[in-house]
């Protein structure tokens, strides 16, 4: 009997079913085996791509997907991709429940990916892997249907492990943008929850090595649908020298080590034209880099550059940057003679560095803005030759602060300096900088440079040796420019001082200029208008030194040296220069005219006063107030105005000089008269004008007591009969008058003032000559007993006893103002030289023992005669037993010790000089005790020459009075 029709159909079914699945199991199985065997055929048919698929296997009991080592080739059989292991677990339920791919595991084991930059074309950046899959990734021609969406795709664990990447420039090293081969290795990539859903974020994390000794961090999340995202990146110690060919075109540098450190968060987001990006937390950390020259010597090295609290936003184009810190930066640079710096060689042109093109447009310019720049322990060597001479600057220990800084125009940053050139110099700045328009105004101060550092730039110049002197100085600096970069404002105020300046003659090696203390105060110097102002200057115990030389040249006329032909004079406005007043405290101008013989040397010493209104201005003068002393005690005073800093000079000066002692000039007279001076004194108002070159000069002598010495042989004196003329010239009171008027022209190449003034007053003693004067009245007056004041022999120093009777002569010399009195010193010739050489053995014997001697002593003291033996011993080589053995005296006898010390003084050398410097003590203490004690006008007492005669018998002081 039949079965029913829903049995069999059931059976049917069964077996229909049992077909299905058979043929599901053999096509599951079978799939591998066919994809293997025409996916890489049916690849590089259609697509061109070489395709080396590994073996696929299949889990069906726990559905899985495992691919094994493939590889994608490119046309020419290199690789370009490979892995090890594609292993995909899906999750079949989820999947059909969700109508979504879902896969609960998805790990690429050892991938690994070649990518290689190709020549350009076209301008078009080519890749190895882009051309690779250019056809397979190029859109179909078919229209999507509409509303249609992306299948959903979930992967639980979605991983890459040990991957390897290399990226290499097949291009020439020297092409734009070229970059050295760069590996990424142990690469671990995880996106745990990994969906296409959208809205959805994916976290990720990823390490790698870069070129195996960088470590490269990420981590974050992103939306695969529309690239959105957030996360951390970082980098370390990237050593940067074999990236020198991205700098090569543009700086001639190598970079002989260095590494970078980098880390930052970023955040991409949707925008209206895609997306915009940020970032934030940003460092950048540069260490130990080193720098030098193409195939030279190294010029720049730095220990760290941190560039930390970095933010930038694509969207908004700005940049911001909370502090730059360089520390330890060292340079080395050279400046040529004609003011060229070697670093400037480095930089290779922009015409070179990039070929002619069309620049591309800038667009919207980025903000900017800088918190805080640092530098600390800076360093700079900078060797230059402006002067034709190498010389080494070295700023040493520079630290630098800098303010905010930004794109912002007109934001002021607070900037600090501070270093110390060469070990010896400090300085400093302290003010403020503003880059848009730019400002830079603060204060300088600057503490102990050494002027000699000047003269390798005077050498050339000026015929000096700065060989001494400190400079400090305390400015305020101000520079602008306006919004096109021109020079706005210039201006520098302040002042300085220069301690202990010394300025050597080269000629003679001989002092030229000498300031203790040199102070300038109330500087302003304006660069826009060209005016420089100084309200006082202070010179505190000047000297300075002229003279004329042998042929007639002053040492002035040679300071400045010729130069070479091609030499060109400075051009350029001459700034205006005001000067409200120049001071001066215990100057010393020293003359010397060396044309003479003998020479003349005077000085004028405690030289105090000031000279106002100095200025170059033409039309403005000076006005001059000056006071000194010729030889102690002949005062000096300067008066007048005088612009002697304008094109065609000006002079208007009073001299007045009270009573010279006229013995200083005998160079003068016995050059010019023949006769040496023996005594007096001369005073003089001279009124000097200078109108361009033409010099006219007013000069009132008055001259007292004038005596001539000995007749001196001169071929340029004129023979006069001086005497005669002095006594012609001379009235009652024994005192010349004489008014002299010179000219001269100072172009005439004879010029001198000396030979015209001599040539006036020789016509002036002609004339005198043949006119009558009257004759000069002989005042006698005094007490015998007061003519001489006796000394102890040896003694220059002035008694109790002779002090009353000085005090007596005294005040009858202020009873008889118009006496005047001579005072000459005398000497003992034959008493007194054996009393100087038993002082000069004193003090021999003091250097023995280390104490004030008296010979007188010498039976007291036993230290005294172990002294004397000794001095006796190193005089005659032996000892004073030797001596008593001689002389048959007892060793320990005081004759034998009075007849030692009688030979130890006789063998003192002592001279005529010492003879006449005794004579003038003694003269010159009696004048200083009437002037200082008893308040006699100097001009009234006259020192004389001590001549010193073996016929002399006496020790004393000789006073004789004058009218």
């Amino acid at each position: 009997m039949p079965k029913p029709l829903r049995a069999r159909l059931l059976r049917y079914v069964l077996y229909l079913s049992a077909v299905l699945l058979i043929s599901l199991l053999i096509l599951l199985w079978q799939a591998p085996t066919l994809t293997q065997r025409h996916l890489p055929g049916w690849l590089a048919k259609h697509y061109g791509l070489n395709l080396t698929l590994g073996e696929i296997s299949v889990g069906l009991r726990h559905p899985s997907l495992a691919i094994g080592p493939s590889v994608l080739l490119d046309e020419k059989q290199q690789p370009i991709i490979a892995f090890e292991q594609l292993q995909i677990i899906p999750a079949l339920g989820e999947s059909w429940r969700q109508k979504a791919i879902i896969l609960s595991d998805a790990t690429l084991t050892r991938p690994t990916v070649q990518l290689v930059r190709l020549p350009d074309n076209k301008g078009t950046i080519r890749f190895n892997l882009t051309d690779a899959l250019t056809r397979l990734l190029t859109p179909t021609q078919t229209p999507e249907p509409a509303g249609s969406e992306p299948p959903l795709i979930q992967i639980t664990r979605l991983a890459a492990t040990a991957g390897h990447i290399r990226y290499q420039d097949s291009r020439k090293s020297s092409s734009p943008g070229w970059v050295p081969p760069l590996t990424l290795s142990g690469l671990e990539l995880q996106l745990p929850d990994f969906t296409t859903a959208p809205a959805h974020t994916n976290p990720f994390q990823l390490s790698a090595s870069l070129n195996q000794h960088s470590p490269l961090k990420a981590s974050g999340q992103f939306d695969i649908m529309t690239g959105a995202g957030k996360g951390r990146l970082s980098l370390g110690k990237l050593a940067l020298s074999p990236f020198a060919p991205l700098w090569a075109a543009y700086l001639k540098v190598d970079l002989v080590k260095g590494e970078a450190s980098a880390e930052l968060d970023y955040q991409l987001t949707p925008g209206k034209q895609g997306l915009d990006w940020q970032l934030t937390k940003g460092k950048l950390t540069l260490n130990d880099w080193q720098l030098k020259q193409s195939q030279g010597a190294e010029f720049a090295r730095f220990k760290q550059l941190a560039l930390a609290g970095i933010a930038m936003d694509g969207g908004k184009q700005s940049i911001q940057i909370d502090q730059i810190a360089l520390k330890a930066p060292a340079i080395t640079a050279a400046l040529d003679a004609s003011q060229q710096l070697d670093l400037a060689a480095l930089l290779i042109p922009l015409s070179a560095a990039q070929p002619a093109g069309k620049q591309a447009d800038s667009g919207k310019p980025w903000r900017w803005s800088l918190k805080e720049t640092r530098i600390s322990q800076g360093e700079l060597k900078l060797t230059e030759s402006s002067s034709g001479k190498p010389q080494l600057r070295e700023l040493s220990g520079l630290t630098l602060t800098l303010g905010p800084l930004s794109s912002q125009a007109g934001q002021r940053s607070p900037l600090t300096l501070n270093t110390t050139l060469n070990a010896q110099s400090t300085l400093a700045f302290d003010g403020a900088l503003t880059l848009t328009p730019f400002a830079l105004n603060g204060e300088i101060r600057q503490q102990g440079l050494p002027l000699k550092w000047a003269q390798p730039y005077l050498q050339d110049l000026l015929r000096i040796s700065v060989r001494d002197g400190l400079l400090a100085s305390r400015t305020k600096l101000a520079i602008a420019t306006d919004a096109k970069g021109t020079l706005s404002q210039l201006d520098v105020t302040g002042g300085l001082d220069i301690e202990r300046l010394t300025v050597l003659d080269r000629a003679d090696n001989q002092r030229l200029l000498q300031i203790e203390h040199l102070q300038l105060s109330g500087l302003h110097y304006d660069g826009i208008s060209q005016q420089v102002r100084i309200g006082d200057i202070l010179l505190r115990k000047p000297f300075a030194r002229i003279e004329i030389n042998e042929d007639r040249v002053t040492n002035v006329q040679q300071l400045l040296l010729p130069q070479a032909a091609g030499t060109k004079p400075a051009s350029g406005p001459v700034p205006r220069i005001t000067i409200d007043q120049i001071r001066t405290e215990q100057g010393n101008l020293r003359f010397a005219d060396r044309s003479l013989s003998p020479e003349f040397v005077v000085d004028i010493a405690s030289l105090t006063g000031q000279s106002r209104h100095i200025s170059n201005i033409p039309g403005q003068r000076s006005d001059l107030a000056f006071n000194g002393k010729v030889d102690r005690y002949a005062p000096v005073t300067i008066r007048g105005g005088t612009n002697l800093l304008i094109e065609q000079p000006v002079l208007d000066v009073a001299v007045t000089f009270n009573n010279l002692e006229l013995t200083t000039f005998t160079p003068y007279s016995s050059t010019y008269a023949g006769y040496a001076i023996d005594k007096g004194q001369l005073s003089m108002k001279l009124n000097y004008k200078l109108r361009g070159n033409r010099l006219e000069g007013n000069n009132d002598i008055t001259i007292k007591k004038l005596q001539l010495g000995e007749k001196i042989k001169s071929e340029q004196a004129k023979d006069l009969p001086l005497g005669l003329a002095i006594a012609l010239l001379s009235d009652a009171n024994g005192v010349i008058q004489m008014n002299l008027k010179v000219k001269g022209n100072l172009d005439q190449p004879d010029f001198s003032l000396g030979n015209i003034f001599w040539d006036v007053l020789s016509n002036t003693l002609s004339k005198a000559i043949t006119s009558p004067f009257s004759l000069l009245a002989s005042l006698a007056g005094g007490t015998e007993d007061l003519d001489e004041l006796l000394f102890l022999p040896g003694e220059p120093d002035l008694t109790p006893t002779q002090q009353t009777k000085l005090a007596k002569l005294a005040q009858a010399l202020k009873e008889r103002p118009r006496l005047s009195m001579n005072i000459r010193g005398k000497v003992n010739f034959n008493e007194e030289r054996p009393i100087l050489q038993r002082q000069k053995l004193e003090r021999a014997l003091a250097k023995i023992t280390g104490a004030p001697v008296d010979l007188s002593l010498l039976e007291q003291d036993p230290v005294l005669q172990a002294a004397l033996a000794e001095a006796y011993e190193a005089r005659f080589n032996e000892d004073l037993g030797d001596l008593a053995d001689r002389l048959k005296l007892d060793k320990s006898s005081p004759a034998l010790r009075a007849q030692a010390e009688i030979l130890l003084r006789d063998q003192q050398l002592i001279t005529t000089k010492s003879l006449r410097n005794l004579a003038m003590r003694r003269a010159q203490n009696t004048k200083e005790y009437l002037v200082d004690t008893q308040g006699i006008a100097p001009e009234r007492l006259f020192v004389l020459d001590s001549q010193v005669r073996e016929t002399d018998k006496e020790a004393k002081v000789v006073l004789t009075l004058d009218d």
